[in-house]
C-alpha cells in the first residue's frame, strides 16, 4: 500500500492574519483578528470554538475560499495569498458529501485523478488502495444512493485523499450522523490521518469530538485564539474563563486571596466561601479565578493535601457508575460533582436536602489571573 510522504517543513503557516466582513446594518465585523498558527507535518488540528468565533473562516482562507484581508498564509513554505484554491495542495471535505449520484463510488473517487489525466491502471490501483485505507474495498460499482450516510462520508473522505494534497481540511464533516456512527467516525478518521501521513485540519463545535481526535486543539472565539494546547492541556489549565467553561462542565469561583502560608494561599470567593490551593505565584491581597472540574471532587478525604467544600444536597443523578451531586453551599455557591462509589452505599448519603462534604486536593485546582 502507497504511504504519502510526509512534510519536514511546516505544512500551513497563518501570520497576522485578518478577515472582515460587513454585517446587514453596515458595520465591518472582524472575523479573523490577528491569527497566528502552525500546522505540523502528520498533526492533526481541531478548530474549535462556538457559532460565529472565526473556525470556518481560518478554514475558508486555508482553502482559498476565502482572500485574507491582511496577513500572510503559507503552504509547504509557499505563500498562497493570491493562489486559487484549485492550484493549492490543499482538499476539503465538507458537512455535505456533494457525491455525484450518476456516478459509481469508484468513478466519484477517481474523479481528480481523470482531471489530472492520470492513466487507466494507475488510477484503478490509487482508487482500490485508498477505497481500502477507508473500508469499502470491493464497493467500486455502487452508486451513492446505494449507501448508508457513513458509507458516504468514506466514499468522500476517499476522493479527497485518493490525490495525495499536503493538507486535508474537514468542515464538521461528521455532523449529519448520528452519535453512534459519529464516534465510530472519529475513530475511523484519526486511524485514517495516521495512515496517511498528511496534516488534518479539523473544524467542530463539537468538545467531545475535539478532545477524542486531536493532536492539538486551537479554542477560538470572537476570531481570536483563546488558547492552542493538547486535549489535556485546554483541559486541565485552560488559559483563561472562557477556554474552562466552553471545554468541559467547570465550577468557576471569583477569588481573593486573603493569605499565604507555608505554600499554601487561602481564598474567599465573591460569596464568601473559603477555597485553598497551592499557592505557586499568588499573594495576598491579589484576586485569582479557580476551576475545580465534578470529577475532581471526592466523598471521603484521600489524603492529607485533600479540603472540603461543605453544603446541601439539592439534586443527585444515578448516571451508571457514578452519581452527578449538585450540592450548593452554605453561601449559595452551586458545585457541581460527578463521584464514584462503587457500594451504591453513597445512595443515603447524597439523599436530597442531607449536609455534605466534598473533598478536592489543593494542587487540583486550576488557579487563572482573576480580576479586582
Amino acid at each position: 500500500m502507497t504511504v504519502f510522504p510526509q512534510s519536514v517543513a511546516p505544512v500551513v503557516e497563518i501570520k497576522a492574519a485578518v478577515k472582515h466582513y460587513r454585517a446587514p446594518e453596515g458595520h465591518l465585523v472582524r472575523a479573523l483578528d490577528g491569527i497566528d498558527l502552525v500546522v505540523g507535518a502528520n498533526e492533526f488540528i481541531t478548530l474549535l470554538g462556538p457559532s460565529g468565533c472565526g473556525k470556518t473562516t481560518l478554514l475558508r482562507t486555508i482553502s482559498g475560499f476565502e482572500q485574507l484581508d491582511a496577513g500572510q498564509l503559507l503552504i509547504q513554505g509557499r505563500p498562497m495569498n493570491d493562489v486559487p484554491p484549485h492550484r493549492r495542495p490543499v482538499h476539503t471535505v465538507f458537512q455535505s458529501y456533494a457525491l455525484f449520484p450518476h456516478m459509481s463510488v469508484g468513478e466519484n473517487v477517481g474523479y481528480a485523478l481523470d482531471i489530472q489525466g492520470v492513466g487507466k491502471a494507475q488510477k484503478r490501483q490509487r482508487v482500490g488502495e485508498v477505497l481500502e485505507l477507508v473500508g469499502l474495498a470491493g464497493m467500486e460499482r455502487r452508486k451513492p444512493g446505494q449507501l448508508s450516510g457513513g458509507q458516504q462520508q468514506r466514499v468522500a473522505l476517499a476522493r479527497a485523499v485518493v490525490d495525495r494534497p499536503a493538507l486535508l481540511l474537514l468542515d464538521e464533516p461528521l455532523s449529519a450522523l448520528d452519535r453512534q456512527m459519529r464516534q465510530s467516525m472519529q475513530r475511523e478518521l484519526k486511524n485514517l490521518q495516521h495512515e496517511l501521513g498528511i496534516a488534518f485540519v479539523f473544524v467542530t463545535h463539537d468538545q467531545e469530538e475535539a478532545l477524542t481526535m486531536s493532536d492539538r486543539i486551537v479554542v477560538l472565539n470572537g476570531g481570536h485564539i483563546q488558547q492552542i494546547g493538547t486535549p489535556a492541556q485546554v483541559y486541565d489549565r485552560p488559559a483563561n474563563p472562557f477556554v474552562a467553561g466552553f471545554i468541559g462542565e467547570s465550577n468557576l469561583f471569583d477569588t481573593h486571596v486573603t493569605a499565604c502560608d507555608d505554600g499554601i494561599a487561602f481564598l474567599m470567593d465573591s460569596q464568601g466561601d473559603l477555597l485553598q490551593v497551592q499557592a505557586g505565584n499568588l499573594q495576598a491581597g491579589g484576586y485569582a479565578q479557580v476551576l475545580l472540574r465534578p470529577e475532581q471532587f471526592h466523598l471521603d478525604r484521600p489524603g492529607d493535601d485533600y479540603v472540603a467544600l461543605q453544603g446541601r444536597v439539592e439534586q443527585t443523578v444515578f448516571i451508571g457508575k457514578d452519581f452527578e451531586v449538585l450540592l450548593r453551599t452554605g453561601r449559595g455557591k452551586p458545585v457541581k460533582a460527578v463521584v464514584r462509589d462503587a457500594s451504591r452505599l453513597a445512595q443515603q448519603r447524597l439523599h436530597p436536602g442531607s449536609e455534605l462534604q466534598l473533598w478536592y486536593a489543593r494542587e487540583a485546582a486550576h488557579v487563572m489571573a482573576g480580576r479586582a
